[in-house]
């Protein structure tokens, strides 16, 4: 992914920031530097631990939808809960604000030293888990850490009203300096922090940043305590305010749920538009946060010394300004595409459109919340009910509405919410800042808007996949689109799992365009795989072949995506693969299954997953994942994956187990001597049957051929090593040399620079 325009964004940040810290309060300026810059520094760590730890439970847990939402929700949970906790911490010890995050800051530094340990003892102890086990760690392993990250924003709140004696820029600074931090720490993720220093060392350095911004602000507040609250200026405690504290409170989550919608929406589009890379999302997120951060900062400025009634007026026309943008950012993502222009390009329309949401926080408290005492207390309960919101924007957007909805309805539907937010904030406020007439105007003009959009959207999949091959491609056959993914197929049968290539439906070895042969070939050298693990569906085409090996008696099937089954129906070639007594499908993430279920044991498992550069592929790549294999294989059994032509993943295999052999890009790997049959895979050959036809067909031919060229495929292990041939493991080892090791911890090459897939 180009990071270079997320890059500039940051920098407009950074030149906001260096503004921001250029005029200090007059008095106790130390302090009004100092503050924003440790809650910076703050930011940076957080962000690193959220992508680590969040990727550390998805191994544990699988990478299917639950596991996601759960450890998502709790990760949401303690901060909110965190946040009532800070302003409680804030109201009790109002002069003690940051010491006590100096505390929290340690407590989290000490935490993220030893959470890959405990996130580890946790695999062992929950393996195999239930969702309510799933549930119940995931919060317990969260909260604390989690709870003393959501303190912060309240207990600084309340330590620099000391010094501005304004809630509104007290929030919208530490708002926007927070922020920035986590979206600088993002952009840094993407671009070598993980790639570089793998999960292990990313945590550590979080950890030491948390250790110098603890002890700077536990120090700084001990040798320097604050003096009582001065008395505040401007508006008076008792003064009516634009907002009830109640009623902010509602518009936090609302905005919330609109803005956590709009990011799961923006990250399918780029996820599709960047063929499923990981960088994509911290990306995506660094770009989300510096707009949030932006729009803080931007919005206290712009409406500092004005009525109450201006601030209502632009945060109502800013929303419902956000909602008729965004219905247009996707086909903006597909045409960049189409004009193979990188799809990060369109940043800066995504950075615009979140800077509008990143106004409603600050501005709410500035319109709700009196200076005095509580002031951190009442920040607090406006940024629970804003947690609280965004954790149901998730659930209900990713888990439930992507289900049944599509992504133009989804964007739609937002596109509405937002727009409803922004009118209705115009006439509830008990200062109407726009006659009547003005508001029907202004909502008309963006439905138009709105309205307008839809026509773009053609073949959008089309392009966001295949980019400015999408002319050639056409408009897509199928598209299956659900909670786990997008699945399309084109007219020619190739099946695009998430944006990545994922097969073809055929199943005919004399017509292999989809190298069907390494799984007709599986008899050159497994002796009777009685007992089969396939992982992963995809077109279902080797699922048809192996669940009709002569040999075969069962077939385990897992695929964390439904949304194939419906398209195998389609395909007369494999749809009676779903009606075989011998196979069985389970819906789960293929290693949360595996570890849900250690007392199976086979005679072959096979991997034909996706490619090694993937978001997530390295968990079914891994050395780790070998081990766990491993503890399924029968006595000399197998383990046969897609290494999709990596060097990495062929040494990785090579080095977990003691004999290996290249099958064209695959790999088939055991503890026991590998020998290769010719005999009896022509045998095998000569007795397959799919749907009571003869796949090599006598009559055909082409048939003699087809056979002719498996059994000059055995004899390539003794000749010069080729891509359309075999290898022995030695062989292999000796050519590729030393290689990087893939692990669960320095994920591979899934935060590798740039690929280049060919279908693009």
């Amino acid at each position: 992914m180009e990071s270079l325009p997320v890059a500039g964004l940051l920098l407009v940040d950074a030149a906001l920031l260096v503004a921001a810290l250029s005029r200090p309060q007059k008095k106790n300026r130390l302090e009004s530097i100092l503050v924003p810059l440790l809650f910076f520094a703050s930011g940076f760590p957080a962000l690193i631990y959220q992508i680590v730890w969040q990727r550390v439970l998805f191994v544990i847990y699988g990478v299917n939808v639950q596991s996601v939402a759960v450890v998502v929700s709790a990760f949401m949970l303690g901060l909110g809960l965190g946040s009532l906790a800070g302003g409680a911490l804030s109201q009790r010890f109002p002069d003690k604000g940051i010491m006590i995050f100096g505390i929290c800051e340690l407590g989290v530094a000490l935490f993220g030293l030893t959470s890959l340990r405990i996130f580890q003892w946790a695999a062992t102890y929950t393996a195999g888990a239930s969702l309510g086990y799933t549930v119940l760690f995931s919060l317990l392993l969260l909260i604390v850490p989690t709870m003393l990250m959501g303190a912060t924003l309240p207990l600084l709140v309340e330590q620099l009203v000391h010094s501005s004696r304004s809630v509104g820029h007290s929030v919208a600074t530490l708002y926007f300096v927070n922020t920035l931090g986590s979206a600088v720490a993002c952009w840094f993720c993407a671009q070598s922090l993980m790639r570089d220093f793998g999960q292990s060392g990313s945590v550590s350095l979080a950890a030491c940043i948390n250790l110098a911004v603890g002890a700077t602000a536990y120090l700084y507040g001990r040798t320097s305590p604050a003096g009582p609250l001065p008395p505040p200026s401007g508006r008076q405690n008792d003064e009516p305010r634009a907002f009830s504290l109640g009623a902010a409170v509602l518009i936090a989550a609302a905005i919330g749920f609109v803005a956590l919608g709009f990011e799961i929406e923006w990250f399918r589009v780029l996820s599709l538009a960047g063929s499923d890379r990981a960088p994509v999302f911290a990306l995506l997120l660094s770009t989300y946060l510096a707009g949030v951060a932006a729009g803080s900062f931007f919005i206290e400025r712009f409406t500092a010394g004005k009525p109450p009634a201006f601030a209502v007026c632009t945060m109502g026309l800013l929303l419902m300004a956000a909602g008729a943008v965004s219905v247009y950012l996707p086909p903006l993502v597909a045409q960049l595409s189409w004009k193979n222009v990188p799809a990060m390009y369109a940043a800066p329309a995504f950075f615009l459109t979140a800077g509008a949401l990143g106004c409603v926080l600050p501005l709410l408290c500035q319109l709700a919340v009196p200076t005095g005492d509580a002031a951190g207390r009442h920040v607090s309960l406006i940024y629970l009910s804003n947690i609280l919101g965004a954790t149901l924007g998730s659930l209900a957007v990713g888990f439930v509405l992507m289900n049944y909805l599509g992504l133009q309805q989804i964007a739609l539907l937002l596109a509405a919410l937002a727009i409803a937010a922004g009118l209705l904030i115009l006439l509830r406020a008990k200062d109407r800042p726009l006659a009547p007439a003005w508001n029907i105007a202004a909502a008309a003009l963006v439905l138009l808007a709105v309205l307008a959009s839809p026509r773009l959207y053609s073949n959008l999949f089309g392009r966001l996949i295949f980019g400015p091959k999408a002319s050639t491609a056409g408009y897509m056959a199928h598209v299956v689109e659900n909670r786990n993914g997008v699945v399309a197929v084109t007219w020619d049968g190739a099946v695009m799992g998430g944006g990545v290539y994922d097969g073809y439906f055929n199943i005919d070895p004399l017509d292999d365009k989809n190298l069907v042969m390494r799984a007709y070939a599986v008899s050159l050298f497994v002796p009777s795989p009685k007992r089969i693990l396939m992982i992963g569906l995809a077109s279902g085409s080797w699922g048809q072949i192996l669940a009709n090996h002569p040999d075969a008696q069962s077939l385990d099937i897992v695929e964390i995506n439904p949304g194939y089954l419906p398209l195998i129906e389609q395909y007369p070639m494999v749809s009676s693969l779903l009606r075989n007594p011998k196979v069985h499908v389970y819906i789960d993430d293929g290693r949360r299954w595996l570890l849900a279920h250690p007392d199976t044991q086979y005679d072959l498992i096979v991997a034909n997953t996706s490619y090694y550069w993937r978001d997530h592929s390295s968990v079914l790549l891994s050395a780790d994942f070998l081990h766990l294999i491993r503890a399924h294989l029968n006595p000399g059994g197998f383990f046969y994956y897609n290494s999709t032509s990596s060097p990495d993943v062929l040494i990785t295999g090579l080095h977990e187990f003691r004999y290996g052999i290249r099958v064209i890009n695959f790999l088939a790997v055991s503890d026991s001597p590998i020998l290769l049959d010719k005999d009896r895979c022509l045998k095998v050959l000569q007795e397959y049957k799919i749907d009571g036809k003869t796949v090599f067909d006598p009559a055909q031919p082409r048939t003699p051929v087809a056979l002719a060229a498996y059994m000059a495929l055995a004899d390539t292990l003794r000749a010069p090593p080729r891509d359309m041939g075999l290898e022995p493991g030695d062989v292999l080892a000796a050519r590729l040399g030393a290689r990087h090791i893939i692990t669960d911890d320095n994920m591979g090459a899934e935060w590798a620079a740039d690929v280049h897939p060919t279908w693009r």
